[in-house]
């Protein structure tokens, strides 16, 4: 026989015979239990950097929008809750009508995808908001035009009516807000209510939108500028006859997120 055979194989009896000993004796010792471990992490709210804008139509997803004068949009507010962008509007160039007239702004334009790439796209028109405050408080947002629209020299462009249509909401999380403004609505001096979150909701970025892609007919390409004219469109400007002149008129758009529960 193999010696080295022989040797393992004394060495294994030998474990064998001693193997009950050991075993009564550990039994003997311990009979086993229980015991914990911790977890731990701790949150803050969000920093006061900028959130990028994000597609209106899946939140998710950044973009860079442009003003339709071609110029980058004013930066958002910042902090924990913040606005992040709102569009700005344009009715093009017009002929003056003898009769009242409907004008319609033309939708959103984006001029960069998620990648910082050119694009040339539209979107609906929209203001985003986002909430990283994770005290779950809830806020409100409205809208109300600074003045009526007023040309260089002052004059106002007298009974004129901006409206919007089909608003909605949809942002990055399932905390939706519980008010949403729908419907036609006209846009004056006082604040107009457009979402209300509740104690438990809004948390995450939402966007309010007007109406979807097909609501908005342009007679062109997706970049139309300030002296471009659409057809169709959820954002309207009613203008009575014979109250405006052969010039530019403007009016600025007051965006207001406050931290009071709004639904």
């Amino acid at each position: 026989m193999d010696k080295r055979l022989l040797k393992s194989a004394s060495v294994l009896t030998a474990c064998l015979i001693a193997a009950p000993i050991f075993s009564s004796s550990a039994n003997a010792l311990s009979v086993g239990g229980d015991t914990t471990s911790n977890g731990y992490v701790n949150f803050e709210e969000g920093n006061n950097a900028q959130i990028t804008p994000v597609d209106p139509l899946a939140p998710t997803i950044p973009v860079g929008p442009t003003n339709p004068d071609g110029t980058t949009p004013l930066p958002g507010t910042g902090g924990a809750l913040s606005i992040d962008f709102a569009s700005s509007l344009s009715f093009g160039k017009q002929q003056i009508s003898s009769n009242d007239a409907t004008y319609y702004a033309h939708a959103q334009w984006i001029s960069k995808d998620k990648d910082g790439n050119s694009v040339d796209i539209t979107r609906p028109n929209y203001v985003q908001v986002s909430d990283t405050r994770g005290t779950w408080g809830g806020w409100t947002l409205t809208v109300a035009e600074a003045d009526q629209f007023k040309n260089a020299a002052g004059d106002e462009l007298a009974g004129a009516e901006l409206a919007f249509d089909n608003g909605y909401t949809d942002g990055t999380t399932t905390a939706t807000p519980g008010f949403v403004k729908t419907g036609n609505f006209v846009i004056g001096t006082a604040e107009v209510k457009l979402l209300g979150a509740g104690v438990n909701e809004g948390m995450g970025t939402w966007v309010y939108g007007l109406g979807g892609n097909a609501d908005y007919v342009e007679n062109g390409g997706a970049h139309l500028g300030n002296d471009d004219v659409s057809t169709a469109s959820p954002i309207t400007l009613k203008v009575v006859a014979g109250t405006n002149k052969a010039t530019a008129y403007t009016t600025e758009l007051q965006w207001k997120l406050t931290n009071t529960p709004g639904n």
